[in-house]
């Protein structure tokens, strides 16, 4: 049996490491989060050109988009900006 009144505690420095972890979880969900968001907004893009892409095609009409039309360039990604 331990019969001194000494406690062994983590104290100040285990509470800061503690929080730091927590802090750093929290920081790395909401990156998480924010990278879903953006990867799900690409999808939902590059669908809708893909769904205007084919929308001509299967009602008969000419192969290729009007000159007008976004999907005519080079695919873009939509979270970066294009390059020069």
């Amino acid at each position: 049996m331990n019969t001194t009144s000494v406690e062994v505690t983590a104290g100040l420095g285990g509470f800061l490491v503690l929080f730091g972890l927590a802090l750093m979880v929290w920081f790395l969900g909401r990156d998480l989060s924010r990278r879903l968001r953006r990867m799900r907004q690409a999808e939902s893009l590059r669908r809708e050109q893909v769904e205007r892409a084919a929308a001509p095609r299967a009602d008969g009409a000419a192969s290729s988009p009007p000159a007008g039309d976004e999907a005519s360039g080079p695919p873009t990604d939509p979270v970066r900006p294009p390059q020069a």
